[in-house]
């Protein structure tokens, strides 16, 4: 006779909106002793601030790793609030900028609501829609030919919530300010500017600052990208003070770690760093996009850092991606929609670009 433990089912138990489900499709992660050149995830090329070794050790040594983290991560919204002339209580600091969007998903939308999104963007926004459960829609809004935003049809749908990624993934293209402001005061819902790429504008182009005018919107952003510290996961999301606050009720205790804390903290101080290494990722992208042109790719201006690259006619952007795989480079590859006419590459140092365009150059 078969045993309880083999003839229970788990699937039985599993909630029936779960069954059919699509999660998140991240990029690939090689092991960590790997001689693979990574392309493929925006992850920044160079190192994070070197004063985070000496910030960790005093952490270990005064004994804090024993007890709990600050609650709201007070230092870092306390100097996030100091640049942007904000209430640190308009910030929600969260462990990386997907629990905050995961935490917008969950205070705001319910069964019936609409989510809407210029396609293509950030893939996680449709997978949020369906992991409420609660039978929300997505609507997508195809980007126009030349890969911006169709405003005026943004503009005609209906819905809860309007995410965008700002400036775009996986396209890198950053709207004009002024479009992005007529949506936000167009569109009856939320707005959600997620700026996980913004560090790597040429100017002014973050919507923080226009928060104290705009009731509706909302900043997520990232520690990943520009500060070198996507293997630490610390994001934070920026509204009103009334908005915050029905986002942090279902906020974990204590989702951000001391030694996440401290680190994010001593990298954001350190802007120096900071300059000098976003400088570096700016001449190599516009240096990368010069030669890749010169191989027959039709490059947008990217002003993040990463190209979303069409190779010329009659070159399979699937095989590329596969070619370069077996050489142990990797870059990213979506097989849908407009995005399967194209490869996306992350901006690496220089010597991992050089790598990367004698590669290509042998393949096309």
């Amino acid at each position: 006779m078969a045993s309880k433990e083999n003839q229970f089912d788990p699937k039985l138990f599993v909630r029936k909106e779960l069954l059919n489900f699509s999660p998140y499709t991240p990029g690939e992660q090689p092991g960590l002793t790997t001689s693979t050149i990574k392309l493929n995830t925006n992850e920044n090329p160079y190192p994070p601030s070197p004063k985070i070794q000496k910030a960790i050790e005093e952490v270990i040594e005064k004994g804090l790793l024993r007890k709990y983290p600050n609650y709201h991560a007070r230092k870092l919204q306390e100097l996030i609030a100091k640049d942007y002339d904000l209430d640190p209580n308009q910030i929600l600091v969260t462990n990386g900028s997907d629990e905050a969007l995961r935490l917008l998903f969950q205070t705001f939308i319910g069964p019936g609501d609409t989510v809407v999104a210029p396609d293509p963007t950030y893939s996680y926004y449709p997978v949020l829609t369906e992991q409420m459960m609660v039978g929300a829609k997505y609507k997508a809004v195809p980007v126009l030919e030349n890969l911006h935003f169709d405003f005026d049809n943004l503009k005609k749908s209906e819905g809860k919530l309007l995410c965008f990624a700002h400036p775009n993934a996986p396209t890198g293209i950053e709207e004009p300010k002024e479009k992005l402001l007529d949506l936000i005061r167009y569109f009856p819902g939320l707005v959600l500017s997620d700026e996980a790429y913004i560090d790597f504008t040429d100017g002014n182009a973050s919507l923080m600052p226009e928060i104290k005018h705009h009731p509706n919107l909302l900043v997520s952003r990232t520690f990943s990208k520009s500060y070198a510290l996507a293997g630490l996961r610390v994001g934070y999301i920026v509204s009103s003070l009334e908005t915050i606050s029905w986002i942090r009720k279902l906020k974990d205790s204590y989702n951000v770690g001391i030694i996440d804390q401290v680190i994010a903290e001593t990298s954001y101080e350190d802007k120096e760093y900071f300059l000098e290494k976003r400088k570096l990722v700016l001449s190599e992208r516009s240096r990368l996009k010069t030669n890749l042109e010169s191989l027959g790719f039709t490059i947008p201006n990217s002003s993040t850092n990463f190209l979303f690259c069409k190779p010329k006619q009659g070159i399979s952007p699937e095989h590329l991606y596969l070619s370069l795989k077996e050489k142990n480079i990797l870059i990213r590859y979506f097989s849908y929609g407009i995005c399967k006419e194209f490869i996306r590459i992350t901006i690496g140092t220089k010597e991992e670009n050089d790598i990367l365009f004698q590669s290509l150059k042998d393949l096309v």
